[in-house]
């Protein structure tokens, strides 16, 4: 899941933070941490959260749910627009 390309090497210790934060931030979400659509998303947010300089699982995770709402929010009104204009 988290395992995806980065700039960083992370300890084991880090990464165990960034599932956690994943999974925290998908469970707010109501989705699977693993097979939603959006999950590889919302990964990369976490990490680049950690990224940052946060460090707590539960910070990460709560910070992580407000960016996922605003990029579903603004693509889901980008798609209804494109049918609207279609």
């Amino acid at each position: 899941m988290l395992r995806l390309i980065s700039q960083h090497t992370y300890t084991t210790e880090q990464w165990d933070l960034m599932q956690r934060a994943h999974v925290k931030a998908s469970e707010m979400l109501g989705r699977c941490s693993h097979s939603h659509e959006h999950a590889n998303r919302l990964a990369r947010t976490v990490m680049k959260l950690f990224d940052q300089g946060l460090r707590d699982d539960l910070i990460i995770a709560a910070r992580a749910v407000e960016q996922e709402v605003t990029a579903t929010r603004i693509a889901s009104e980008r798609d209804s627009s494109i049918v609207t204009k279609g």
